[in-house]
């Protein structure tokens, strides 16, 4: 018996809920059944074919959010294609690296998008642009008109473009945020999107009756692994937000009935901060997910105060490995903070960082890395040999994340390994800084970095977003000092007071761009 691959999971929804809505998009009014998802996947498949895409080519995406998205990813699973998802917002320069990189056989791009790939120059593009709801003028050819003309009559006889998909083969490339230089290529074969998407299905818990809304963009990992497929393979609505806005966000989780929701604690900090959550009666909403980051309990509260019924899910997970442990309702907030135990068929062990030694696991509640073993884990860094040994080793996916386990076996996610901070001799660790600084009414936003000193080594810079203007250094630092969870000397002793906090293409602080900002003062 053959083993099920990225298109089986559409596929097999299909059958079983052929009639139910499968994608709803607000903004265009347009919905789709799971049959006519199908059915059009199968339709764009045998178009790619036709004007010359062949098995294990690679076929990049650079689009926003939409129905045409998970068409065209299952269309690629279809027809043996590897799907390569990327930013919408990616700047053209990058993108040139990513398609060369890639070795793309060609580039899909709508109208939002079509400047970007403008810029890029001619001779660093594929042979072969489709252009959704584009004009056009830069496309060779209309995705609309994919497979319109032969599709039908060869769906309809059973003469598709055979292609014979074993579950080791390649289906998904996808692209690492690349802060501090290159992005890497992370290669996800058809086990891996099966493996991740019914390791979901636990924590998830979808019904064929839930609407569903992933407020991240589908090209990460996390909303497209670990919450659309999940969903649409149980035969729930995924209702499909092109730009996140707090305000529309909340309209929809009204008028379309939103019962589950997919994103990070930023979200849902936008979502009770927005005055007009008290005029939407959004009570029918019973699981709130969310992954990249701890929920803070003052952010979990106001929600309940909303939504009282209201279920909170935590996944950890990366890009390479797409997920590794849950943290479910029944134990979340008694283990705030917590990101949960290890999902069904993975291990998670705490190492010395240095050694990576998976046989030698450290002590409850000692800080090491956090190694992964999973089947959904990827095959491989794309054409980067040494990374991918680095990377991998004796089948545990090193994560280059600190954490702890505590005496009851939870894991809690302390810190990436690189933006430790060492001053005077001490490790500091920004996110137990942030933590606290978060704790401050004032504080909208924040982050911590370490600027590099010569007395000190480093020096602990918070960078701040206030809610009122008159937030001063000196209101922090007794903060900071009047605070029982952080040691006194971890305190920030410089402050940077910002409008905004930038962000990577992965919807993360840019800690890199904070470094750079203040690397002259």
């Amino acid at each position: 018996m053959s083993q099920p691959t990225g298109s089986d999971v559409l596929s097999q929804a299909a059958a079983k809920y052929p009639d139910q809505t499968a994608i709803r998009d607000p903004d265009r009014d347009i919905s789709c059944s799971f049959a006519d998802l199908d059915e059009g996947a199968r339709c764009v498949a045998v178009g790619l074919r036709e004007i010359g895409f062949e098995p294990g080519d690679h076929l990049t995406a650079i689009l926003t959010d939409s129905v045409e998205f998970l068409e065209l990813m299952f269309a690629c699973a279809h027809a043996g294609l590897v799907f390569n998802p990327i930013s919408s917002r990616m700047a053209p320069e990058r993108l040139a690296y990513v398609l060369d990189h890639a070795e793309s056989a060609g580039l899909v791009f709508d109208t939002q998008c079509q400047g970007t790939v403008a810029e890029v120059a001619a001779e660093d593009r594929p042979s072969t642009l489709i252009g959704v709801r584009t004009d056009g003028s830069l496309a060779d050819h209309a995705y609309s008109s994919l497979g319109q003309s032969s599709a039908p009559e060869a769906l309809e006889s059973g003469h598709e473009y055979h292609v014979e998909i074993d579950e080791s083969d390649p289906a998904l490339l996808l692209y690492t945020s690349g802060t501090t230089g290159q992005p890497k290529g992370v290669l996800h074969t058809h086990r891996n999107v099966v493996e991740a998407t019914y390791a979901s299905l636990p924590y998830n818990r979808f019904r064929p009756t839930d609407v569903n809304l992933a407020l991240g963009p589908m090209y990460h990992v996390g909303p497209l692994l670990c919450n659309i497929l999940p969903g649409l393979s149980m035969g729930a609505t995924t209702v499909v937000q092109q730009e996140f806005d707090s305000a529309v966000t909340l309209e929809w989780i009204e008028s379309e009935g939103i019962t589950a929701m997919w994103g990070v604690p930023t979200h849902y900090r936008a979502l009770v901060d927005d005055e007009s959550i008290s005029g939407r009666d959004i009570s029918h909403l019973r699981m709130l997910q969310y992954s990249g980051a701890a929920m803070p309990e003052a952010v979990a509260r106001r929600c309940r105060e909303h939504v009282p019924g209201c279920e909170f899910v935590n996944a950890y997970g990366t890009t390479e490995i797409v997920f590794g442990t849950v943290l479910f309702p029944e134990f979340h907030d008694d283990k705030l903070g917590s990101i949960g135990r290890a999902v069904p068929k993975a291990e998670v062990r705490v190492v010395d960082p240095e050694t990576a030694d998976p046989a030698e696991t450290l002590p409850a509640n000692e800080v090491g890395e956090l190694l992964v073993k999973t089947p959904s884990c990827m095959r491989e860094y794309w054409r980067n040999p040494e990374a991918t040994a680095d990377a991998i080793v004796d089948g545990w996916y090193r994560t280059g994340d600190l954490g702890r386990r505590d005496e009851d076996g939870f894991l809690y996610f302390v810190d990436r390994k690189d933006d430790m901070i060492v001053s005077g001799g001490e490790n500091i660790y920004p996110a137990e800084v942030e933590d606290v600084l978060h704790d401050h009414a004032d504080v909208t936003a924040g982050a911590v970095v370490g600027v590099p000193d010569e007395e000190w080594g480093a020096v602990v810079t918070a960078f701040v977003v206030p809610d009122d203007e008159s937030l001063t250094a000196d209101n922090l630092e007794s903060h900071f000092l009047n605070s029982d969870a952080i040691e006194s000397y971890k305190r920030p002793r410089r402050y940077e007071f910002r409008d905004t906090l930038p962000m990577t293409q992965s919807d993360k602080i840019d800690r890199q761009a904070l470094l750079e900002s203040v690397a002259d003062e």
